[in-house]
């Protein structure tokens, strides 16, 4: 099975990875502002299955912008696939809330992508190979 990434803000779960599937990387960032769209480009250069981006509430952002830049940036990536014949609804957003059972979350999501054909409805050329340093 190809793997989905999961990007997290520390505040929404934890500083620690919650999620223990070996399908799942999880890269838990000190606020989802943080994400640029690159790192949504190079997980499906690198072939991945999705990407998931869990962040705070709007109006509960510990850093103000943080949870409005993070859907803002997601925004962008999305356009950017579909520009690109990727499927933009294999990038997902969760608002994280307290309660919120993000392992449901990933479960839906990966059911979700599972409906999905290999990219969607679009076809993709296969993601050139990254150099190497």
């Amino acid at each position: 099975m190809k793997h989905v990434i999961v990007y997290r803000c520390q505040h929404c779960g934890g500083r620690k990875k919650i999620f223990t599937e070996n399908w799942v990387r999880e890269f838990v960032l000190t606020c989802s502002g943080q994400l640029e769209p690159i790192h949504i480009l190079r997980a499906f250069e690198d072939g991945v299955f999705g990407v998931c981006v869990i962040h705070c509430k709007p109006n509960t952002c510990r850093t103000l912008s943080g949870s409005r830049a993070a859907i803002r940036q997601v925004k962008y990536a999305r356009q950017l696939l579909d520009e690109v014949s990727i499927n933009p609804e294999r990038v997902k957003t969760v608002c994280f809330q307290p309660g919120c059972d993000l392992q449901a979350e990933l479960s839906l999501f990966l059911d979700h992508l599972k409906h999905l054909k290999d990219y969607g409805s679009k076809s993709a050329p296969d993601a050139p190979e990254r150099k190497k340093k």
